[in-house]
């Protein structure tokens, strides 16, 4: 196998759903008129997508478990395939948010069935070096989609980008079929509904995943409270959806960043400290936007650069919040994953489009919310002394 090719393989299943929000965010504007809906309802399409990405995480995990992972991964796309198309061809908000519904089920494939890919094929050294080859091609995304997005939106229109997100299936569709199936017969496994279920409450009961997919919630509600109010939030600092853009690409090349001093962080302090540290970075930005905001002294650039430094930090926050909640099932690795992508996308949703209803298109109302959120999660991480981890449940 190819390492270069698996890896980008990876990395564009793995950047599917992240993509697939960002690229769209520059022609909310043109949504907004196209359907006949207000800035504050076409929000209400990100937290909409994140909910069904996270309620198919233990559908996919489950299927590619008993079937293969190339299944799993047709089925997913199609999934998306049909919801860019209801995209396309929505009139209403309605259909606009059914089709965003069933993309980000479809998305959820990529998510969770190419981490076990890696799994694997690899382990060790080489587990590690594909996961960041995989990862490296992940973070190009969040940069490069919104500039991909106004591109199509100032040429062709906001209904082009869903045409492009069906041809970017349909080649991943392909890829699929001319990658080799990486789970064997002899290790598929046949546990039905009972077992599932049986395993996703261990993970539950256990007291340190349960207080970390806890986090993450707060965690994934923070990113999706600021992805849904991106547009709108520069939109009133003066910026058009060419310059909104251009910043938006600039701040996510944070991500990059914080992957690196992540890997330091954890070798020198640990995996807790580490997200201590990404924590305190987060809430200290939140706090500056939020002054910023109330002394009205808030620029787009002056924007960029608070969430270059959120970006840097929100992913250390979140990758180590996984790790925590992983960490004590090494053989129910897989369904711990789904179970923290899973709560964490579904009830994180919910609560960031709550935040939509109370902040509507209001600076300081979205700036406070965001603000509480991000304090909540570093007095959670500070919050938890356990040095010890407790056996999981059997």
């Amino acid at each position: 196998m190819h390492i270069t090719w698996f890896g980008l393989y990876c990395g564009l299943m793995l950047s599917v759903s992240a993509f697939s929000i960002d690229i769209i965010l520059p022609a909310f504007p043109g949504l907004s008129d196209g359907i006949g809906a207000s800035s504050q309802q076409v929000q209400l399409v990100v937290p909409v997508y994140l909910f069904a990405l996270g309620l198919a995480h233990p559908f996919f995990g489950a299927l590619s478990d008993r079937y293969g992972r190339k299944p799993g991964i047709y089925v997913g796309l199609g999934v998306y395939c049909l919801g860019a198309i209801a995209c396309l061809l929505s009139t209403s908000l309605l259909t606009l948010l059914a089709g965003r519904f069933l993309q980000g089920m479809g998305a959820a494939a990529g998510a969770v069935v190419c981490r076990a890919m890696i799994r694997d094929c690899f382990s060790g050294s080489e587990l590690a070096q594909n996961m960041a080859i995989a990862s490296m091609f992940f973070a190009i995304g969040p940069v490069l989609a919104p500039l991909i997005g106004f591109l199509i939106y100032d040429s062709v229109g906001w209904r082009g980008i869903f045409v492009f997100l069906v041809l970017f299936a349909v080649a991943m569709i392909v890829a699929t079929y001319l990658q080799k199936e990486t789970l064997l017969p002899q290790y598929r496994r046949r546990a039905g509904a009972r077992q599932i279920i049986a395993d996703f409450m261990v993970v539950y009961k256990h007291p340190q995943s349960r207080y970390f997919i806890a986090v993450g919630v707060a965690s994934t509600c923070l990113i999706v409270t600021f992805l849904e109010h991106a547009q709108v939030l520069y939109e009133r600092l003066g910026a058009d959806s060419k310059r909104f853009a251009y910043l938006f690409a600039f701040s996510s090349a944070g991500i990059v960043i914080g992957q690196i001093f992540n890997h330091r962080l954890i070798r020198s302090f640990g995996v807790i400290n580490a997200a201590r540290v990404g924590a305190c970075v987060v809430s200290l930005t939140a706090l500056f936007i939020m002054i910023a905001v109330f002394s009205g002294l808030l620029t787009d650039v002056m924007m960029t650069f608070l969430m270059l430094a959120f970006h840097t930090s929100y992913l250390i926050i979140h990758a180590n919040l996984a790790s925590l909640t992983l960490d004590p099932h090494p053989e129910r690795a897989g369904v711990a994953a789904a179970v923290f992508g899973f709560t964490g996308y579904m009830i994180g949703s919910l609560l960031a489009g709550l935040v939509t209803l109370v902040a509507g298109e209001t600076l300081s109302r979205w700036s406070v919310c965001f603000f509480i959120t991000a304090l909540v999660i570093v007095v959670a991480t500070f919050y938890w002394r356990s040095t010890e981890t407790a056996a999981p449940t059997s």
